[in-house]
């Protein structure tokens, strides 16, 4: 059964995500969107708090399905294995195509002090799995929450929205601030399964188009203090596409 979408929203936010969509490509070619990244480079206070390049190594290719929350990561953890994410469920399938080291609900392994251990590549791989599926799923998802709060601010609108809770994500209570072309610019969350300190304000910048997409080629997540933003760097990725040119 299709999710409800847009139940209980203002015409005015409608119209923001109506907008955002369509400067998006559009719901039909998103649908059929394949997205092939590589991580470039990685670092900030989180990806070293956990234990990047010592109890995990640094992701490298993804190729993407946002719109059935699926990612395929290339070479990881070793050579020849691909580390699969689909919906939540995780698991590592080898050169020779045997499933094998996965959980259907890894997330809650994270519960309770469980949440301040260095991460194995599992972890990692949950973390960033649900992290570039609902991305590059937005901001076609986003009618499935609900609206808390709607803005407009001289430069866009920034919309609150109490997430689905079946959605692998951050945290369900998630702030989305759009420029006038309807582009996400930022984007604030609380890291659940880091901790319920882990409050951040995530910048997309230098965006590039694939098949009619905007792709963020710069993730820059800094700490959060409320609405205050700090100059303490939690995460920074640079990201390159691949498997297809490019447009700007």
């Amino acid at each position: 059964m299709e999710p409800l979408r847009f139940v209980d929203w203002t015409d005015a936010a409608r119209a923001v995500i109506e907008r955002a969509c369509e400067s998006h490509g559009g719901e039909r070619r998103w649908r059929q969107l394949e997205l092939g990244l590589e991580l470039r480079a990685l670092s900030g206070l989180i990806p070293r708090m956990k234990g990047a390049g010592k109890t995990f190594p640094m992701p490298g290719r993804v190729l993407i399905r946002p719109s059935i929350a699926t990612a395929i990561f290339q070479d990881y953890p070793t050579p020849g294995t691909r580390a699969h994410f689909d919906g939540g469920a995780i698991w590592l399938e080898d050169a020779g195509g045997r499933r094998h080291t996965g959980a259907a609900n890894h997330r809650a392994s994270f519960a309770g002090w469980q949440k301040w251990r260095r991460w194995e590549a599992l972890d990692a791989l949950y973390f960033f799995g649900y992290a570039v599926t609902h991305y590059h799923a937005l901001p076609f998802t986003l009618p499935e929450g609900r609206l808390v709060r709607h803005r407009a601010h001289p430069e866009g609108d920034i919309l609150t929205i109490d997430l689905p809770s079946s959605l692998h994500t951050h945290c369900r209570r998630q702030t989305f601030h759009f420029d006038a072309e309807g582009l996400i610019r930022r984007h604030d969350y609380v890291a659940d399964i880091v901790g319920w300190w882990a409050r951040g304000a995530h910048f997309w910048r230098d965006h590039v188009r694939v098949d009619g997409f905007p792709v963020a080629r710069t993730r820059h997540v800094v700490a959060r203090l409320g609405g205050l933003v700090t100059p303490v760097t939690a995460l920074h990725a640079e990201l390159a596409v691949v498997g297809t040119e490019p447009s700007r």
